[in-house]
């Protein structure tokens, strides 16, 4: 038989005979990690998939983000098989996801009994090690079998997919449409827990890799769960929950009724949120953050109109003026400029000067060199009576700005694009992949970067949010939503083309491949019609507010 070569990604070169499986090759290479799946000559294959000619391989574990959203899926296909054989009267749809998990929402009868048999299933099927079998078919078959089935969710994404053929998966005898890579058979989905939130569904979790693998016990975010709820109504009011909706939406000619309507509810919150700092005459400093590629600057400014037409004087500040000079700044692991951590800010110089406005007193404010890496003190800055600072930054949130000042004086807005519009029921859209989008287009139209530059940045973005920013969210006085309905199907003319330059050389060529397939099932919306005031033109540009 002839043999191959197979190089992994330590460069260790080892032969095999020709139609090797990767569980077979897996048998002798040593690995700490349960492998989920790998990619061999950047392209993805199962444990059970055979090898046949000469190539690289890449490993990916449960700590891999690669790796871990495919053991996502392949968890929640197990998790709704089971779930609607446990519960076959009930709506079970995927939603969002929360502290480490992915939330289902549940039209009917359940209770914790029937979480806990819900569990005891899925734990039985994955000792079964139950094959997730992949079936090629076309697209009429597919359509023809969901109808059958009466899951008119996956007939409304079907029906304007461009290929003629689509790729499914069987659990048992049960067939989904699942949009990403399934691992090849159930029992490496040994790590979950269910949590229940009464009344209101199932929270499905699994090791996340900024835990180490670990499932930590189960923070209910109250705001930021009834937050979603409240943007849930939303999709309502849009009449639009799925990207099949919002295709419909799109070939009714009713365009421009979608943009504007959706802005005007995004208008709408922002306004209440003016009028609730209004009505306190005693606030001063409004307090604005959250993660990358929310908004968080428009945001900022639309804002500022509000409260101007409310009476109110609104002074802009952002934390970035108060970085540490560049000698200062503390280091990575790796020895580069830490600029993300909270440690790179002045926060004895902000915290004096916010203190010395408050009393009346006139301060010298700095401005930030980005060149020179250092502060410039420019700017004199006094507070009036209808004065309030506006305050944006990353850390804007943390405990330790403005310690000193009371509380009743501070109101604190955490800012994101709340996804609440899903593929269909039991595929979610990653907020997360809303935000790489924006800056994907942003940074090519901005700061010339290439596409592969901020796809393989996005990693270092996402370590730093989790330890900087996502731990102050429940610090906030509201939580605001940065989506709308329709971006996706503008960004889709955008970043389709920046995505297509990636290669399928290029080691981001998995994520930009994942992504295309999202904004493929999206009809696209030429960008004419977006408002100059409208958060998305941060990210396209032709903003109000450059």
């Amino acid at each position: 038989m002839e043999n191959i070569i197979i190089t992994f990604d330590d460069n260790q070169k080892r032969e095999y005979p020709s139609g090797v499986t990767l569980k077979e090759v897996l048998i002798d290479y040593d690995t700490k990690d349960e492998i989920v799946c790998a990619k061999f000559n950047n392209h993805v294959i199962s444990l059970n998939e055979p090898i046949t000619r000469n190539g690289s391989l890449v490993l990916f574990g449960i700590n891999d983000s690669f790796g871990n959203r495919v053991y996502e899926k392949g968890l929640t296909f197990l998790f709704v098989v089971c779930a609607k054989q446990i519960l076959p009267d009930a709506e079970i749809r995927i939603r969002h996801s929360i502290d480490r998990g992915v939330f289902f929402e549940v039209n009917g009868k359940f209770d914790s009994e029937s979480v806990n048999e819900i569990k005891k299933l899925m734990k039985d099927k994955i000792s079964k090690k139950i094959p997730f079998v992949r079936v090629e078919t076309t697209l009429d078959e597919a359509i023809t079998y969901f109808k059958n089935v009466k899951r008119y969710d996956k007939v409304s994404t079907l029906f304007y997919a461009k290929s003629s053929y689509v790729t499914l998966y069987r659990l048992d005898d049960v067939y989904d449409y699942i949009l990403g890579d399934l691992p090849a058979d159930t029992s490496i989905l040994k790590y979950f827990d269910l949590t229940l939130i009464p009344d209101k569904g199932i929270i499905l979790r699994y090791p996340s890799i900024y835990d180490n693998g670990k499932i930590l016990k189960y923070t209910h975010h109250e705001q930021y769960f009834n937050s979603i709820d409240e943007y849930l109504n939303w999709a309502k009011i849009l009449n639009i929950s799925s990207v099949g909706e919002l295709n419909d939406a799109i070939v009714s000619s009713k365009k421009g009724e979608i943009i504007h309507l959706s802005e005007a509810i995004q208008d709408f919150r922002l306004h209440e949120i003016a009028k609730q700092i209004a009505d306190n005459k005693e606030m001063k400093f409004v307090l604005i953050s959250g993660p990358s590629s929310s908004g968080k600057t428009t945001s900022a400014r639309k804002l500022s109109l509000y409260l101007k037409t409310l009476g109110l004087n609104p002074v802009p500040v952002s934390l970035d003026d108060y970085f540490l000079n560049r000698e200062d700044t503390p280091l990575t692991e790796d020895g580069k400029y830490d600029f993300e951590s909270l440690r790179a800010i002045d926060i004895k110089l902000f915290n004096n000067q916010m203190s010395k406005l408050l009393k009346g007193n006139k301060i010298l404010a700095p401005t930030f060199d980005f060149v020179e890496g250092k502060k410039v003190f420019d700017k004199t800055l006094q507070m009036k009576e209808n004065d309030v600072l506006v305050i944006e930054g990353l850390h804007a949130l943390s405990e330790e700005l403005l310690a000193d000042i009371p509380k009743k004086k501070k109101f604190k807005i955490y800012i994101s694009p709340l996804v609440y519009i899903n593929i269909d029921d039991d595929n979610r859209i990653n907020l997360t992949d809303i935000r790489l989008l924006r800056r994907m287009t942003r940074d090519s139209r901005t700061r010339g970067y290439s596409p592969s530059h901020t796809l393989n940045s996005w990693k270092d973005v996402r370590k730093g949010e989790e330890k900087h920013v996502f731990q102050y969210q429940d610090n906030a006085d509201v939580i605001f939503n940065t989506f709308l309905v329709y971006e996706l199907a503008v960004l889709k003319a955008y970043a389709e083309p920046l995505l297509h330059q990636v290669k399928d050389d290029d080691p981001e060529y998995l994520t930009a491949k994942r992504l295309i397939k999202l904004l493929s099932l999206v009809l696209p919306i030429p960008s004419e019609d977006v408002p100059a005031v409208s958060i998305l033109r941060e990210f396209i540009g032709g903003s109000y507010f450059e």
